[in-house]
Parts: structure tokens; sequence; C-alpha cells
């Protein structure tokens, strides 16, 4: 057949079938690969709707691990076998990294076959072509903005998209009416395959129009609407004093330059506006290749939405299209629901009736929310439900998606991968990859600065999280201590295996009572009276909060015996991680009062969200009086044991933090816990175990912890340890916890604040690792037990079997020892730069 004639039939071919037909040949598969072709396709699909295929909503939704979004599509019609609205579509690929429970299609209308995605957790824009099933992740923008807000357009004269972001400033800035205009170009020329300022910029007699759009935008998570070559963005009377004679700032995607459209006749200008909420109840939205407006009169008292159809640009005259009655009884969910959109419209290839695609969003119950599809005949008046999803939202601070759905595209567009993941992906790259995983967490960290590349590979979410899977996979404990530093935190992390060769001196006690927590994914908590510090030993890192709660100097109110290694001022701090959003948190509990006499107590509680440069949020407080000891965290959990002195219950309970709820509850202790009473000497506390909840009673009498498991919802017996025969670990002088249990030997890693040592469950002994008191002579045969440092990081020194210390050195016994903290090693960290959690 001759070229032009093969060229004249493909180009009629789905994008399924152009697929399959590349692996004809090869003369074939670089045809149907060029851009040429890719033209073509698109034009015959514009030319052919009638015989195109049916159009196919498309939505999104998170994962089961919620760490990835699936894409999916289906039919605009109800479920064949039983008229009900379908409660699922087909999967059609899924975007790992994008945190699927904090996604949002910005485009709701594809914009030349594809979809800008917005992931408002990690501040990420992705690119998806539907037909294709190919996404990408845009590189980051470096402008830190207040609100912004971005949207995905077209340039038809030189045939490329643009992702358009507009920008309103931080307010410490010296500027503060500055607002900028950002534009990124896939696939573009070198140059501009990075965020760069747009051409023109944003004049300054538009400074007040643009800041309106961009408030409106990210209060009201209303994306702008690409149409005629134009991104628009609508403003809302209410951010000014008199409703202004312009509703709409363009932009231009060809010549990047903005201007304003006149208002709807519906706004009187000069007037006040005649509602001061943030929400008008108007969007924007493309139908037929138009810009329209949509006003939503349910609001103000009126089961109607009305369309207004733009007739032309330069007179500014607007038409009502449509006006919907809602006032049905199968409009009720319509009328109910949080978040009402327009979307688009669509045809049947069946039928050339138009039918106009509502969607919604209703919150039903706790977390979870209904998302709905509907469809609306404006000839028949026809109102029906094609879709019903329900999804789980547990994290108010970031808000409810508002859109999850678009439609799907018949088109061949591409995504272009960007650069940096080219590069990611290259053989080089996954050989370095490997070898980076091997480098000590400092050494990692110094690897960034080689050049642009492995800076890129390091910091990436998806190396860190390697690195932290390779290099705690044995699950070994890993020992650091505390010691005295000169700098500004006043403390330092020293590996263990080199502070056996040293002994303690006057110039590492610590001058300041410090208490550390364990390990939580990759970062440690070390709390003083005043602050705490949240930090990684391996690389350095570290962030100071302030405690929210006053010094009202209660432990010189307090009994003596209150005072040991694991307690720190009037507070009980503990340190939890939501899995949802990988983002760690801080939990202070604070005692304004404490009185064992009385039994009377106040508390209060506070949360530190470490991703975010903002204070402390109070906190509603626990059901029940918490005792001294630090808490345990398990699976995104956090247990104190309460205080049977305080209150009005004597009976041991435990106390859980739910983070993904925000909210406290309590857990039952096994029932072998006696009930507390002042001739009971016995103290009771949770530890975490082998990744399992623990309740340990510890009887000072007979000298021993009994160590319970919580395991199915069922307590059972896990430990006993005896420690009679072990003075300096008497728990008659001293807290003894257990901090980790070996996974080979089973023997147990037990910390009083001065010592740490290996108890043999079989042998009933411990061997002493290390004593502020003396050193002790360690042996590499016992500390295989811990998995030590490398030496490759500098800062450590390996024992080897003749290597020990012979001599010892008493140490008075009032200096403030060193802490031993058990750690993992990691890159994690937060950045010092404020992320805009605003969505658009």
């Amino acid at each position: 057949l001759p070229y032009e004639m093969i060229i004249e039939v493909l180009q009629w071919l789905p994008v399924k079938s152009v697929f399959r037909f590349k692996a004809v040949c090869r003369s074939w598969a670089a045809l149907l690969s060029s851009d040429e072709f890719r033209r073509l396709h698109m034009s015959a699909a514009k030319a052919a709707k009638r015989r195109a295929p049916p159009a196919k909503l498309l939505y999104i939704s998170p994962t089961a691990t919620f760490d990835s979004t699936a894409v999916y599509s289906c039919s605009f019609s109800p479920s064949s076998s039983s008229g009900c609205p379908r409660d699922h579509g087909d999967l059609l690929f899924t975007i790992d990294g994008a945190r699927g429970n904090y996604v949002e299609v910005v485009t709701p209308a594809p914009c030349h076959g594809l979809t800008l995605l917005y992931d408002a957790l990690d501040t990420a824009y992705y690119i998806c072509n539907a037909a294709t099933r190919a996404a990408t992740r845009l590189p980051p923008s470096t402008s830190v903005a207040c609100s912004s807000s971005a949207g995905l357009g077209f340039d038809a004269l030189t045939d490329e998209h643009k992702v358009v972001r507009l920008m309103n400033g931080m307010f410490y800035q010296k500027d503060l009416d500055s607002v900028r205009c950002e534009v990124y170009t896939p696939g573009g020329p070198f140059m501009d395959r990075c965020w760069r300022p747009a051409a023109r910029g944003v004049p300054s007699s538009l400074h007040k129009f643009a800041r309106a759009a961009v408030r409106n935008a990210s209060v009201n998570k209303l994306s702008p609407v690409f149409a005629n070559g134009c991104l628009h963005w609508l403003m809302r009377p209410s951010s000014f004093i008199t409703t202004p004679s312009v509703a709409i700032v363009s932009f231009s995607v060809a010549e990047e330059t903005f201007t304003c459209l006149r208002s709807p006749p519906f706004w009187v200008p000069g007037t006040p506006p005649t509602s001061r909420c943030s929400s008008s109840g108007e969007q924007l939205v493309e139908i037929d290749d138009q810009l329209c407006l949509v006003r939503n009169r349910i609001p103000h008292g009126s089961n109607t939405l009305e369309i207004w159809k733009l007739l032309d640009y330069s007179s500014g005259d607007w038409l009502l299209d449509h006006r919907i009655n809602l006032s049905g009884h199968l409009a009720t969910n319509l009328r109910q629901s949080q978040i009402l959109r327009v979307i688009g419209s669509f045809c049947s290839y069946r039928s050339p009736r138009k039918k106009i695609i509502i969607t919604t969003s209703m919150h039903k119950i706790f977390d979870k929310y209904q998302k709905m599809v509907h469809t609306y005949d404006p000839r028949s008046e026809a109102l029906e439900t094609i879709l019903s999803i329900t999804e789980t939202h547990s994290t108010p601070q970031y808000g409810c998606p508002s859109s999850r759905f678009s439609f799907v595209q018949e088109t061949l567009a591409p995504v272009h991968t960007a650069d940096e993941e080219i590069a990611l992906s290259s053989d080089l790259a996954k050989a370095t990859r490997e070898v980076l995983l091997r480098l000590p967490a400092k050494s990692a960290i110094q690897s960034k600065f080689v050049c642009k590349r492995w800076f890129r590979l390091i910091e990436s979410k998806n190396f860190i999280q390697s690195y932290f899977q390779h290099k705690n996979i044995g699950k070994r404990p890993k020992v650091m201590l505390v010691v005295k530093s000169t700098g500004r935190l006043g403390f330092s992390f020293a590996p263990l295996n080199k502070c056996l060769q040293e002994a303690p001196s006057h110039s590492t006690l610590l001058d300041t009572k410090v208490v550390c927590s364990k390990p939580c994914h990759g970062l440690n908590l070390v709390s003083t009276d005043t602050n705490d510090y949240l930090c990684n030993p391996c690389t350095g890192f570290h962030r100071a909060y302030s405690n929210l709660g006053p010094n009202l100097h209660l432990r010189s109110r307090m009994p003596k015996t209150e005072e040991h290694a694991f307690t720190v001022g009037n507070k009980n701090v503990g340190l939890t991680f939501n899995p949802l959003t990988r983002e760690h948190v801080i939990v202070e509990i604070f005692y304004h009062q404490k009185d064992f006499e009385s039994r009377q107590y106040d508390m209060s509680c506070a949360l530190h969200w470490c991703n975010t440069p903002n204070a402390a949020q109070q906190h509603s407080v626990p059901p029940l009086p918490v005792n001294d000891m630090p808490p345990a965290y398990v699976e995104g959990m956090l247990y104190w044991m309460n205080e049977p002195r305080l209150g009005q219950s004597c009976e041991w309970t435990i106390v859980s933090f739910n983070l993904a709820t925000s909210t406290f509850d309590v857990v039952r202790c096994p029932l072998w816990f006696a009930r507390w009473s002042s001739r009971n000497r016995c103290r009771a506390f949770v530890v975490e175990l082998e990744g399992v909840l623990c309740a340990v009673l510890a009887d000072p009498v007979a000298d021993k912890l009994d160590v319970w498991k919580l395991e199915h919802g069922q307590w059972g017996r896990a430990y006993t340890i005896h420690l009679e025969a072990c003075p300096g670990y008497s728990l008659k002088t001293s807290v003894v916890v257990p901090l980790a249990v070996d996974p080979d030997h089973g023997r147990i890693l037990l910390n009083t604040g001065r010592k740490i040592g290996l108890y043999d469950p079989v042998e009933q002994t411990i061997q002493n690792l290390y004593s502020l008191d003396q050193v002790p002579v360690a042996s590499s045969a016992h500390l295989k037990f811990l998995d030590m440092p490398s030496t490759s990081s500098g800062d450590s020194l390996t024992c080897s079997e003749e290597e020990s210390v012979a001599e010892t050195n008493r140490m008075d016994s009032n200096l403030i020892p060193s802490v031993p903290m058990l750690y993992e090693e990691s890159l994690a960290c937060y950045s010092f730069v404020r992320k805009a959690n605003c969505l658009w």
C-alpha cells in the first residue's frame, strides 16, 4: 500500500490499537511514535467524534496502602445489570509515590489529552495520559509562596503543553504585593525543562485581581480552566470592598500575557458584595470548547444551578445557557453535598444529545466521604447517578480532596518524562544507587555534593526509604550514647564501641538531664526540661521545639523518690508517626498540678507537627492521668501507663493515642496486674519489644520484671526477668527498662540510665555492655548482639577480640551520666523550607 494510504488508515485507530501495531515492524513503530502521526491522530479524533468510542469517566482513588494513586475509568452509564450506580471502575494504572489520600485532579477536562494531578502532601504535580497509561512527576519548584494555583494549558503555536503556576508572595517578604507567575514546559527545550518566570509577568495594575484569584482558588480548591487558548482564574466579590467590574483573570498560554474579563450580569459593579463568606458558590468550567460560569444558588435558598456562557471576549457578553432544577427527590444528594462541581459535558456516540456531568462530595460519618458522579439531560431534565464511591480521609489538617474526576480522551499526547526520572532510571544511576545504599549515613549525606545527579538521587524519597530498609533489615538494636557537647545543643552522640575504649571523663558528662526516646522511623526525640529535640544521630540533623506548658517548678514540690533516669521536668513527651502522611508528631503532656494525697491533678496536651513550622496545637487531654515513664510507640499509636495514685481509679490501665484519628482511648492491662494500693511498691510501665506493645510490672520485693505482650487483642506472658542476682540492676535502687530483644538468642537489652547490659533468660545473668560507674570488659562476642556503626563514618572504632578495656574508673555518682540511646540508621530529616499545604 502507498505510504499515504497507510497513514490514512492508521490515524483512525483507537490508542490501544496504535500501541499494539507498533509491534508489527520497525517502520510502523517509528511512524506511530512520531510527532507527525500524533498530530494527525488528534485531528482525526476531533473530526470524527461520532465514530470515536464512547466517552469514559476517569477517577483516581488511593490504593490500599495509601502510598500510591490508582487511576480508574468507567462508562457514563449505571451498572447494566442492576441499573444502580456503579461503585467501582476498571483499573488503568497506578502512580507510585503519589499519596492517594491527598491527590486531586487539577484539570477536570483533559487538556489535549493530558490531565494534571496534584499531591497536597508532597506539594508535587503529576501529568498523566489515561489513554496511553503514562504518567510523570514534574520537578519541584524552588519558589516559596503563601498560596498558589496551577493549571495546564496548550500552546497551539508551538504544539506544547505548559503548566502555569500563579503565586502570592510570603507575608514576611518586603514586597507584600508580590504576585508571581512561573511556567514549566514538559518536553520543551533544555532551558525550558525547569520552572521559569512567565515571559511578561503579572502587570502591576492586575496585582490585586491576581491575588484575589489565587486566594479564591486555594481556599475553595478551584483550579483554573483552560479554554480558547487561555487559562482562567475566577475571583469572588467578597475579596473586595465593592464588587469589581471584572471577574476573571485570564492568561494567554501562547503569548504568556495577563488580562481580565468582564463580570457576569448578576454581579453589580460598585455595590457591596451580597455575601462576605469565603465561598460564593461559583466556578468556571469548559463546555463545548467555550468558557462557562456555574452559579450554585442552593446556599441562597434556590435549588437551582445556572450555567452562563461567555459569548465574546472583547465585549464580555454572557448568556444564561442552562438552568438546572434540583428540587426533585433525585437531587437530594446534590443539595446536601458539601462540594458540588460541574466538570463538563459529553455526547453519547449513539445519540447527539448532550449531558452535563456533576460531581459531589459529602461527609458521611467519622472519616468517611462519599464521592458521586451524576449526569443531567437538559432536554428531558433527567438526573441520573452513575458512580458512587466511599473514601477515607483521616487527616483533616490537609483538608478533604475536592475533585477526583476527569475524562478519558483518546489521544497519543506524550507526558514527556522529566530529566530527573530519566537520569534516575539509567543503568549508571542504578549501580550508583546500590553503592550508596551501603555507605554509612554521614558518608551518604556528604555524597550529595559530588554532583547534581547524586544530589537528586540521595534526596529522592524512594532512596531514603530504601536506605532505611537496607540498613535496618536485620532489626538488631544499635546503641549510641548521648554525651556533652560544646555546641549550641549542649549534647552530641557518640558510638558505643568508641566509648567502650575510652574511660568516661568529666568533659563528656552531660551538664543537663536528658531523656531519649526509642527510634521512630529513623528519628529520635531527646527531651530536656525546657525543650524537645528531634534528632537523627547518624546525620546530625536536629530541630528544637520549645515546650508549650508553663514552668511551674513542680519537681521541687514532688517527693524525691519521683526522680529517676526516665523523668524530665513536669512533662511526659512521646514521638509518634503517621504512616499515611509519613510525618512525625511530638505529643506533649504537661502536669500543672499533681497531689498524691488528695489525688488531684491538672494537665494539658499539645501536638507538634514536625513537618510544619507552626507552633504547637493544643489538644484534648487523655481520659486518665499518665505516669512519669516514657510512652511506647507501636504502628502509629502511642501508649502510656496511667498513674493510679491520681484520679478516681486505682487500677493499672494503658492510655493510647491514635494519631490518624487524633483521639485518646484506654486499653485494659493484663488481669494478672494487681490493683494498686499504698502498700504496693510495684511500678508499671509500657515498652515496645519486637514491634509489639508490652506491659511491664516491676516488683522491687521479688526483684523481678514481669513482661506481658499484647498480640491479636490478647495479653500473654512474654518474659520474666529475675534481677535478684544482679546488684547493679536491682529494682530496689533503680528503674530498669527492657529496650530490645536479640532476634537470634532471645537475650534482652536492659537499661537503668547509668548501665546497659544483656540479660540471658536461661542463665538469668547479665553481661554489662557499658556503665558510667565503671567501664566493663566487653568482648566482641557479646557486642555481636549490637549492630555497631561502620568504621568508615569516621567517628567510631571497631573492637576486635583482643581489644578490651582493662582499667576501670570510678565516677562520682552525683554527676549526670551519659545516656544510652537506641537508634536506626537512616537519612530521615525535615526541610526548614516552609511547605505550602494550600491545595492549588
